[in-house]
């Protein structure tokens, strides 16, 4: 028997999605859309539908949450940037390893994500990141 997807979600359903993606459990999510936790597994793990748009607002959360460390990056490196002239030694010290530290793990992403490109490139095949 093959189970038929729905067009839509219901309400409840919507809210229960909300509710997963800023509650810490599933079970304060259930509560909070007002539906059984057994109900809300149900919807997780039988539903192509619900999975499907739960997904993608997992995901959706996901790149916000990106979006503001990435904001808050250029802070940190300044600060970071200001400990260099700090008249502590030690405070001088650990401001630049942790520089070079993550200059060096950011190069060594680059020099893969390039490597990676050029394979896929080489087989035909392409992956967004």
């Amino acid at each position: 028997m093959t189970q038929e997807v729905k067009e839509h979600l219901s309400a409840k359903q919507d809210k229960a999605i909300a509710a997963l993606v800023t509650s810490r459990t599933r079970e304060a999510a259930a509560a909070v859309a007002g539906v059984h936790p057994r109900t809300l597994a149900r919807w997780i793990n039988e539903d192509p539908l619900f999975e499907i748009e739960y997904r993608s607002a997992r995901r959706q959360a996901l790149d916000y949450a990106i979006a503001c460390l990435q904001s808050g990056a250029v802070e940190a490196v300044e600060a970071l940037r200001n400990a260099l002239g700090d008249r502590s030694v030690h405070v001088r010290v650990r401001a630049a390893g942790i520089l070079l530290e993550h200059a060096l793990a950011a190069h060594q992403s680059f020099e893969l994500e390039q490597r990676i490109k050029l394979l896929e490139e080489a087989s035909g095949e392409t992956t967004t990141w």
